[in-house]
């Protein structure tokens, strides 16, 4: 057997142990996600948020709107309220990255409303504490 073909074959475990890697760090990195969702128009979300965890709201997409109003509600208790703004030197929406807790566990309403033409995504992360 030529010597190359031995060394293709023995790099065949190195390659399938990356591939394995990758697959279960995206998996992983997914795992503390909430909410991901595509945002164009006026939208209602439902997440389930738990007392005491520490949580980040991100908001993203330079081609986004100008504005976008979030409000995260249970009932009549506000967690974040806030208009994003994108600032266009730096092509990231402000107030960057808000981070809440909530009082209790349970469902909570997300409500999204661009105020200009465009996409974001938004998403809330759990964060480890």
């Amino acid at each position: 057997m030529p010597e190359q073909s031995k060394k293709s074959r023995s790099l065949i475990p190195l390659y399938i142990l990356i591939a394995l890697f990758y697959i279960i760090n995206s998996f992983q990195e997914g795992g503390n996600r909430v909410l991901l969702e595509s945002v164009s128009q006026e939208s209602d979300f439902q997440v389930n948020l738990t007392e005491g965890a520490t949580y980040k709201f991100w908001i993203d997409n330079p081609n986004g709107p100008e504005k976008v109003n979030v409000t995260i509600s249970k009932d009549s208790y506000i967690v974040l309220q806030n208009t994003f703004v994108l600032t266009q030197p730096r092509k990231s929406y402000l107030p960057e990255n808000p981070e809440f807790t909530v009082k209790e566990s349970g469902i909570y309403h997300v409500h999204a409303k661009p105020l200009n033409p465009g996409t974001v995504y938004m998403e809330i992360e759990k964060l480890d504490n």
